[in-house]
């Protein structure tokens, strides 16, 4: 590809000023003309901006009503995150001869820490108990120790392989439900750790997580019928996506009053004021920091920046189907 021109059409700060500076500002302009938006553009500016670039880098949603006014010239989308296909139409992209591509990887450990700090935050009533000093009030919330409680693992890829890693050491006794077997799994976890269907999981564990990617199989696995396998006085976690539950149906739950709910990621993103989720209570609800560190911004950068410097040299790609 002849000297494309690259835009960033907005939406993560974060991301615009890596991708903006030395190195990987200096990497993108070595290949073309690089055009990066630092505000967050509505829906319909941020297609505008891409219109006539030859390589978007996205971190945003981009609809599929919008594709077609780039079909013709666009001929890469490098998505900076992992599950392209929840933020692009990967069916319609392809057959407009728009490629795109992901990064993987690059936010494992931050995601699972995250998970980790919910899950904590969760059984010890941290947000309930800033709440009441700062009204005033100096009641404690009867929290829960970790130690000893088994907690159910649902994905066990890379983020679920760091989370199982980190329960493990506070000693909890570790279920993971995946679709693979798990064949290290007394390395990861301990030798009482075991790999059970989902229903079982969900219906031993005192805190179960949620580690699986978005795809026809998962969206919506956790029905109504589900979420009601769990315990009182469970704990559910969700840094994977909102869409693993069906909608609604986790507020439905949290309206009985005895389960509690840890959740960075929603559908929809960001949640509307009316949604029901944001009344329930024993609720810590977080706005997707789960890849939200340093290390994990610059490594989803690089990432992105690999993918347009292998389209642009005719190198091999991972071509997202």
């Amino acid at each position: 590809m002849d000297r494309p021109h690259i835009v960033f059409p907005g939406g993560e700060g974060a991301l615009a000023a890596l991708l903006d500076s030395a190195p990987l500002g200096d990497r993108l302009r070595a290949l073309g003309t690089l055009r990066v938006h630092t505000d967050a553009p509505d829906a319909t500016e941020a297609v505008a901006r891409l219109v006539g670039a030859d390589v978007g880098l996205l971190g945003t949603h981009l609809s599929t009503a919008a594709l077609p006014t780039l079909a013709g010239r666009t001929r890469l989308l490098a998505f900076a995150g992992t599950g392209a296909g929840s933020y692009v139409d990967l069916p319609t992209a392809t057959a407009l001869g728009i490629t795109v591509t992901n990064v993987t990887g690059y936010g494992d450990r931050a995601v699972a820490e995250l998970a980790l700090a919910l899950l904590l935050a969760a059984a010890r009533g941290v947000l309930d108990g800033d709440r009441g000093v700062r009204a005033g009030r100096w009641t404690g919330f009867p929290g829960t120790e970790l130690a000893g409680a088994q907690v159910g693992v649902v994905g066990v890829g890379a983020v679920g392989r760091a989370f199982v890693g980190l329960v493990a050491a506070l000693g909890m006794r570790v279920l993971v439900c995946d679709e693979h077997p798990v064949p290290d799994l007394a390395v990861l976890a301990g030798d009482d750790a075991r790999q059970v269907g989902l229903d079982e999981l969900l219906a031993c564990s005192d805190a179960v997580s949620l580690h699986l990617p978005l795809t026809d199989a998962t969206r919506g696995i956790l029905t109504p019928a589900r979420l009601d396998l769990l315990r009182p006085g469970a704990i559910l976690v969700n840094t994977a996506r909102g869409e693993l539950i069906a909608r609604g149906a986790l507020a439905a739950r949290l309206a009985r009053g005895d389960l509690r709910a840890a959740c960075d990621v929603f559908d929809p993103e960001p949640l509307p004021p009316d949604d029901p989720l944001l009344a329930a209570p024993h609720t810590v609800l977080t706005p997707h920091l789960g890849f939200r560190t340093p290390q994990a911004l610059a490594a989803m950068a690089a990432g992105a920046v690999e993918c347009v410097e292998a389209f642009c040299a005719g190198r091999p790609l991972r071509v997202l189907t």
